[in-house]
């Protein structure tokens, strides 16, 4: 009971602080499957894909094709070392997106990681 009753106050009087950090973190985490290192976020889809062509110019990884549409997008581009890089993005449900991150033909879990976390600042 006092850990709750903690935990509400911090909610109630920690007021945009507690807020905000929850707003840049994934719901439900991030998890790996297929190759692919994906989360969601209470964003929307438009944000997610300003977010990941930002990065990937300041990352200066080569943007190679892209497609955008209301439900979804996906963007291809390609390292110095001309290894792909896909990412997807998708509409779930209101307010909720989820973005994908593959690099690599296969999927190289670190290097999707590390492009992952570098989008993840920016939101």
């Amino acid at each position: 009971m006092r850990s709750f009753i903690l935990t509400v106050g911090l909610f109630v009087f920690g007021g945009c602080t507690v807020v905000g950090v929850g707003a840049a973190s994934a719901i439900g985490g991030t998890h790996y499957l297929s190759g692919e290192i994906k989360a969601s976020y209470q964003t929307s889809i438009y944000h997610l894909y300003k977010v990941s062509l930002y990065t990937l110019k300041q990352e200066k990884i080569k943007i190679v094709s892209v497609e955008n549409t209301k439900t979804d997008a996906d963007i291809q581009a390609e390292y110095w070392d001309d290894t792909s890089v896909k990412i997807h993005i998708y509409y779930n449900k209101e307010g909720l997106a989820t973005l994908g991150v593959r690099v690599g033909i296969i999927g190289d879990e670190k290097r999707s990681r590390d492009l992952h976390a570098k989008m993840e600042r920016y939101l």
